[in-house]
């Protein structure tokens, strides 16, 4: 071979070893997905079915336990039931008579009957009515934190001036979920975490036996305007 042949074939050598090298033809490449995912929100809704009545005053002589119809945890205690109210003329409500010991135990069983049809029911004084609603909560969210409301507001009607009204939250149970408030006043319980979380709303009514003579005969009270509200608070 001569010298002349050798540079020239040296020379494509060396050209076809830059175009592997550094030419734009040759480059190697590979790629790959990079996993990601969806990301969902969570809820949050409550339930109210519909309110039964009883008829729970305590010296009823046909008075039987209710502890099935409420829950066995529900107990009258005055540690619960909270202060008396002043209604009609100056009289007070008789809410702590429900605990017979007026000792703070939970002695007072919930004993009287079922209201089949609240309106042809009818009060006298020294009655004591009790209104049942199950509510149901259900959140979902990891980090969920809400919190359920119950809003009262005064009765309406003439009789109403004449009956203590008190609102109170027990779970599923009847174990007592804080302290009765007035009709005025706001209810509220935690809820902590996702799940459904079943609880009863209760409003209870006393129309006082010092009601006396012929006041408040033959008038009507509306206890309609109560609401259950479930709200984030995180």
């Amino acid at each position: 071979m001569n010298t002349k042949t050798k540079g020239i074939l040296a020379g494509v050598a060396g050209g076809a070893l830059l175009l592997g090298a550094g030419g734009t033809l040759a480059l190697w490449h590979d790629d790959a997905g990079v996993p990601g995912g969806v990301i969902r929100s969570g809820m949050l809704k409550v339930n109210a079915e519909e309110t039964r009545w009883f008829d729970v005053s305590p010296d009823r002589p046909d008075a039987a336990d209710l502890s099935s119809q409420v829950g066995h945890g529900l107990q009258w205690d005055v540690t619960w039931l909270g202060q008396e109210q002043t209604v009609w003329n100056g009289v007070s409500t008789e809410f702590r008579t429900l605990d017979p010991d007026d000792t703070g135990y939970g002695t007072g069983q919930v004993v009287g009957h079922t209201i089949d049809d609240l309106g042809t029911w009818q009060a006298v004084p020294g009655d004591f009515v009790l209104g049942k609603t199950r509510v149901t909560a259900h959140t979902e969210g990891d980090n969920m934190q809400a919190q359920l409301s119950l809003h009262g507001s005064p009765a309406g009607g003439e009789l109403a001036q004449g009956l203590g009204l008190k609102y109170f939250v027990t779970d599923g149970d009847g174990n007592v979920l804080g302290e009765a408030q007035d009709a005025s006043q706001v209810v509220n319980v935690p809820i902590d975490g996702p799940g459904g979380k079943d609880l009863q709303v209760f409003i209870l009514a006393n129309f006082p036996r010092e009601i006396q003579g012929q006041d408040l005969t033959n008038t009507q009270a509306d206890l309609s305007n109560l609401q259950v509200t479930l709200d984030q608070v995180r």
